[in-house]
């Protein structure tokens, strides 16, 4: 029997314990019926002793040839306490009997193994149907289930067939924040003027440019800060200085220096303030000088408002940006209450912007917002065409089911949206909580290593709804951009790395968030828990799917149709929605994603899991002098002293330009305003240029300066301002007359109004000196309006005082009055007045009065 079963075994005969007890009792259908069987279960193993204890013992005996096969032999081999409990106990598990008679006696529980193994062996018991198994298998009937069911709802999340109505103009102070790492100047180009063309007031919008690094990227001939400033057209002959700031990098990296650049960019039809910061590192960098990366340039950002918020100390870049935005562009940093975050390879559609300010707008509660990001280059390669689909579900499915909770849990960093602050001044993105957790410089696990050098805008977004659980992250399908994918399977892989991983990261933070919306299996909580248990088994999905095609191939295989059922539901519930919002072009991109379903969810996620510990960037960015050349860096271990980096108050600050300035003393008298001589630039401030629409206007220039604000202490190079203005009109140096020829490009320097500039007309030149400088931005412009005795100059002072829209300076002449003095006074008037509650009538009654 051994042999036999070592060369032509096949397999075990299952018997279902049930079929047994009915042999037992003799209540078995066929050849059995009517017969009690004697059948007994050991170990899982059913052995049938029927015939030997009807035969009192072995049925007939096997002799050697030449003797009689006669009852003289004893038929009886079998311990009699074994042939009693088959007797006893038929159609039952005798197991514990058996160990139990046997106890010890291990070598007399082998022999009679051995012998009911070889004459009474019948099969093993059918477990299929046992409580085990069925459990197993309604477990995972419940969980695909519940898999469905998300689906489902992401389904009906998705189907939101609005119209695309065009929302009413914003009226909110917006920042739009685009991050420069070693992009061409194509892409660069083609993102700086999208946000340019959005149809939001450009007064109400700032460009706020971010330059990492003096760093040129591959293909380019130009540092990625001169592309900027090529493109926003500032004169290569003019410069800025270095300010230091207190910067996210370890050692001596800790310290580091940028540039300011501001003035106004022109593109069809459109004048935008922009605000350029260029990093270029400390004068002993040499790898990298500048480079900090994306979240630095993040933090310096909310650093920044988180100070101008809580009116804290501020380095000298953070005060040269606070002047820029301020006295330069003409806005207070108070004022903006959103910040656009964009890649600098991303376009932005015109309506985007509106769109999304209206949601904020509609929602108070709402603090951070993302749109669709659509691809650019969908049709480039067969590698960005099996993106388009995985794209378009993402946000139609995923985010959008997300969005209903209110809790999305990525807002890309390519394009979203923050509140600064809540509506009744509560910091958001700028809280001291938000930007302690973000900008944490003690990365010392494999955790917190992938949370923050790898997915640093998905954690951006952890780390709000960790600590603002009662506002919402939301989905606008309507706001959209468009982006290029990656087109090369080396980029892509190095992407999908980095977004695998943090994603696995990131969901495990979110899953421990106590207070996610819902509850039980119908929360937030429990659907992040599916999302990581699905990513972290992505790679087993393959193999499943290999084993059901095999076994609905296989004609002999017995296998539920139920798995097949739940995935054509899935799947046709997302072409449901391609047709419903009429993408018929989506159903060709869905059948391109199916056929490279090994690659999305094999081969990705094994790679990005067997490289955990890796936290470069790869091959997404590639810098010139790095193609695989070895180079040699010595570590940096030199700890940084971060007082050693001068910190004041703005208002102290501006008290000082102030007193640098001097005090009047007369009519006429030297004073520290943005009027006339003012247009000295101090060392430091940035350069900035015009529209060349509006060259006909005069151009101011900026004589040298001395004096310095900070003391030097190695670390900065902003001396500061002495800054004089001069009542008198045309003073010499001062001013260009209209007519004279235009510069090309000016300073946005020292106090200098570019928006109240490119509010104002041509004008006569006995004006010039006054005319575009509306004083209420800089409080040292007060000092113009009282002589030395403390009397205010002008008629009707007492009027303007009292007036909606606060004092004016009365520095107009006596005469008769021109149509260009009525448009810089109008002019003047909007720059002082509240756009909020100020009418066309209240400005006709102050001209009125101001011109008698």
């Amino acid at each position: 029997m051994r042999i036999m079963r070592q060369n032509y075994a096949k397999g075990s005969i299952a018997i279902d314990p049930g079929l047994l007890r009915q042999q037992a009792a003799g209540t078995a259908k066929g050849a059995d019926s009517g017969r009690n069987l004697a059948r007994c279960i050991i170990n899982g193993e059913v052995f049938d002793l029927t015939d030997y204890i009807a035969s009192n013992g072995a049925p007939f005996v096997v002799v050697p040839d030449g003797q009689s096969n006669s009852s003289s032999f004893n038929r009886q081999f079998l311990d009699s306490n074994v042939v009693t409990m088959f007797e006893e106990k038929r159609g039952q598990d005798i197991s514990e009997a058996w160990n139990t008679y046997f106890g010890s006696n291990s070598n007399m529980r082998n022999l009679h193994y051995q012998c009911l193994r070889g004459a009474f062996y019948v099969g093993k018991v059918d477990q299929r149907k046992s409580t085990r198994c069925y459990a197993a298998n309604y477990l995972l009937l419940a969980g695909s289930i519940a898999l469905v069911s998300i689906i489902f709802f992401k389904f009906l999340a998705a189907l939101q067939l609005s119209s695309r109505r065009e929302p009413e103009p914003g009226d909110r102070f917006v920042l739009m924040n685009v991050p420069c790492y070693t992009e061409g100047e194509d892409s660069l180009k083609s993102t700086i003027d999208s946000m340019a063309k959005t149809k939001y007031d450009d007064k109400r919008k700032l460009l706020f440019i971010v330059c990492d690094g003096m760093i040129m990227g591959s293909g380019n001939d130009r540092p990625t800060p001169r592309i900027v400033l090529d493109i926003l057209g500032v004169d290569r002959d003019q410069d800025s200085e270095a300010l230091s700031y207190i910067a996210l990098g370890e050692g001596s990296k800790e310290h580091n220096m940028a540039k300011v650049y501001s003035g106004l960019y022109e593109v069809s039809g459109h004048v935008v303030p922009y605000l350029v910061i260029a990093k270029c590192g400390t004068p002993q960098e040499r790898t990298r000088p500048g480079n900090r990366g994306k979240r630095d340039s993040q933090i310096m950002l909310m650093g920044f408002f988180n100070k101008v918020h809580f009116d804290l100390p501020m380095t000298p870049l953070e005060l040269e940006i606070y002047h820029q935005i301020k006295n330069v562009i003409g806005v207070s940093p108070a004022l903006y209450e959103y910040v656009l975050m964009i890649d600098a390879d991303t376009v932005v559609m015109p309506d985007s912007l509106n769109r999304m300010v209206r949601s904020m707008l509609h929602d108070v509660k709402i603090m951070g917002l993302c749109g669709e990001t659509r691809l650019a280059n969908a049709k480039s390669s067969w590698i960005t065409m099996m993106q388009v689909y995985e794209y378009f579900i993402s946000h139609h499915l995923t985010k959008a089911f997300e969005s209903l909770f209110g809790s999305v849990t990525c807002l890309p960093g390519c394009f979203c949206m923050y509140r600064i602050r809540s509506v009744d001044g509560r910091p958001l993105l700028i809280s001291k909580e938000v930007i302690a957790d973000y900008k944490e410089n003690n990365v010392d696990t494999l955790h917190k290593k992938n949370l923050l050098h790898l997915g640093e805008d998905r954690y951006l977004t952890t780390l709000m709804l960790k600590h603002y659980p009662y506002y919402k992250n939301k989905f606008n399908a309507e706001a959209q951009c468009m982006t290029n994918a990656p087109d090369s399977w080396k980029v892509l892989m190095s992407q999908r790395r980095r977004w695998i991983n943090s994603t696995v990261h990131n969901l495990f933070e979110l899953v421990f968030l106590p207070q996610m919306c819902g509850f039980c299996c119908f929360s937030m909580r429990f659907v992040v828990f599916i999302d990581l248990i699905s990513t972290i088994i992505m790679p087993a999905t393959l193999v499943y799917l290999a084993y059901l095609v095999y076994q609905l191939t296989n004609p002999d295989s017995n296998t539920s149709y139920i798995s097949l059922y739940l995935l054509a539901g899935i799947y046709g519930m997302q072409a449901l929605i391609f047709i419903l919002k009429r993408q018929w072009q989506h159903i060709g991109w869905m059948i391109v994603y199916l056929l490279a379903i090994p690659y999305f969810t094999f081969i990705l996620p094994v790679y990005s899991f067997w490289h955990f510990d890796d936290f470069s960037w790869g091959n997404t960015r590639m810098v010139v002098g790095e193609s695989g050349r070895k180079h040699m860096y010595v570590v940096d271990n030199e700890k940084f002293d971060t007082s050693t980096v001068p910190v004041r108050k703005w208002s102290d600050y501006e008290q000082e330009l102030m007193w640098d300035a001097g005090t009047p003393s007369q009519y006429g008298s030297d004073v520290g305003s943005r009027h006339g001589a003012l247009s000295q630039a101090r060392p430091g401030s940035a350069v900035g240029n015009y529209p060349k629409s509006m060259g006909n206007a005069f151009m101011p220039t900026y004589p040298t300066s001395n004096a310095s604000v900070y003391m030097d202490s190695g670390l900065t190079y902003a001396p500061g301002s002495n800054l004089t203005v001069r009542a008198h009109p045309m003073q010499p140096g001062h001013a260009t007359p209209v007519g004279s020829p235009p510069q090309q490009h000016a300073y946005s320097g020292d106090a200098y109004d570019v928006m109240s500039y490119a509010a104002g007309s041509p004008m006569q030149p006995e004006y010039a000196p006054f005319a575009h400088m509306p004083p209420a931005y800089d409080p040292r412009a007060s000092q113009i309006m009282h002589n030395t005795h403390g009397q205010a100059f002008g008629p009707n002072m007492a009027q303007r005082a009292a007036s909606p829209m606060g004092m004016l300076p009365d520095y107009f002449p006596q005469g008769p009055v021109t149509d260009e003095a009525i448009a810089v006074h109008v002019a003047s008037i909007i720059a002082t007045a509240d756009l909020m509650t100020t009418s066309k009538k209240q400005v006709r009654e102050q001209l009125a009065r101001d011109l008698n």
